[in-house]
C-alpha cells in the first residue's frame, strides 16, 4: 500500500493538499494523533484494506499537551518505516501570520507561546526533525492553490515513473524570495539582462528570442554546461541513497527572463537524457519591475 504522511506547519496548506490527494484516489484521513499513526498504518496494511493508496495528516493538533511534544515528533520521525513517504508543507512566518489574520483561526500552540509569531516558531522547532525525514518539501509562501495542485500532481507523476530520480526544475525571482526547499539554487543575475532590451522586455525566457539573447554570451554557455555536467554527475548518487526527487532552482532578479531561460534549457537537456522532469516558473507572471 502506497502510504504518504502529510505534515508541516499549521496554516501551510495541509487541508488543501489532502483534498488534492483525495481527488487522485488516495484514502485520506485528517488529524490522526501522531502517536496512533503507525498503529493505524499497520491496521490498514494488515487488515486486507481495499485501498491501494493512503494519505494521513499528522501534525501538531494531534500531539496532546501532557508530554514533551518535540520528543514525540522526533521519535515518530525515527520510527517511520522506510517505505512510508513524508510530504512536508511550510511557509515563511510573515505569510503564516497573514493567513491566520485573514482566517481569524487560532494557532494550536498560541496558548503556550502567547504570541502568534512565537507559536509559529515553536512549531518549527518541534517539527524540525520530521522535516529532515521528509521526502518532499513544498514551500507554499507564494503558491496559489492551483500551483500547489500542480506541484503535487508533478510529484505523483514522477513517482509513477519509478525508473530513476525525478528532477523538478524551477525558476524564481530573488526579489520575491528564495525557494527554501530547493536542493540546488543557481544564481544567474550576473548574466546580461534582457529586461534592458526594449524588444525583449515583455517577453519571457520561454521565448526563443530571449533564450538566444541570454545564451549568446560565452559566460552563459560555460555556466550552463557546468550546471548540466554537475546535475548529470550527481543524480546517480541520489539514486544510491534512495532519494527519488531533486529540486533545482534558477534565480534572477524578477524570475522572468534569465532564470526561465536556464530552467527551460536544463529541462530540455535532461529530457534528452531520459530523466523525468517537471518544470515550473514561480514568478514568470508577476508584474514587471
Amino acid at each position: 500500500m502506497k502510504t504518504l504522511i502529510i505534515t508541516g506547519l499549521s496554516g501551510a496548506g495541509k487541508s488543501k493538499a489532502i483534498d488534492i490527494l483525495e481527488d487522485e484516489g488516495f484514502f485520506c484521513v485528517d488529524n490522526v494523533p501522531v502517536h496512533l499513526v503507525l498503529t493505524f498504518i499497520r491496521l490498514c496494511r494488515n487488515g486486507g484494506s481495499e485501498f491501494e493508496r493512503l494519505a494521513i495528516v499528522a501534525d501538531i493538533r494531534g500531539s496532546g499537551t501532557d508530554h514533551d511534544v518535540a520528543e514525540i515528533f522526533n521519535r515518530f520521525a525515527d520510527e517511520l518505516p522506510s517505505d512510508v513517504e513524508v510530504l512536508f508543507l511550510e511557509a515563511d512566518t510573515q505569510e503564516l501570520v497573514r493567513r491566520y489574520q485573514v482566517s481569524r483561526r487560532k494557532h494550536p500552540l498560541l496558548d503556550q507561546a502567547n504570541t502568534l509569531v512565537g507559536a509559529i516558531e515553536m512549531e518549527r522547532g518541534i517539527l524540525k526533525e520530521l522535516r529532515t525525514r521528509a521526502d518532499y518539501i513544498i514551500d507554499t509562501t507564494s503558491l496559489a492553490v492551483k500551483d500547489l495542485k500542480k506541484l503535487i500532481l508533478n510529484m505523483l507523476t514522477l513517482e509513477k515513473e519509478n525508473a530513476e530520480v525525478g528532477v523538478k526544475v524551477s525558476s524564481f525571482g530573488f526579489k520575491y524570495g528564495m525557494p527554501i526547499s530547493a536542493d540546488f539554487v543557481f544564481d544567474v543575475r550576473f548574466l546580461p539582462n534582457p529586461y534592458y532590451k526594449a524588444d525583449l522586455r515583455r517577453l519571457t525566457g520561454q521565448d526563443k528570442a530571449v533564450q538566444d539573447y541570454v545564451m549568446q554570451f560565452p559566460q552563459s554557455k560555460v555556466y550552463f554546461e557546468k550546471i548540466l555536467d554537475l546535475v548529470k554527475t550527481t543524480i546517480p548518487h541520489y539514486e544510491e541513497v534512495n532519494k527519488q526527487y531533486v529540486e533545482i532552482a534558477f534565480g534572477c532578479t524578477g524570475g522572468r527572463h534569465r532564470s526561465v531561460t536556464f530552467a527551460c534549457l536544463l529541462s530540455e537537456a535532461l529530457q534528452k537524457e531520459n530523466i523525468p522532469v517537471s518544470l515550473t516558473h514561480r514568478d514568470i507572471d508577476k508584474d514587471l519591475r
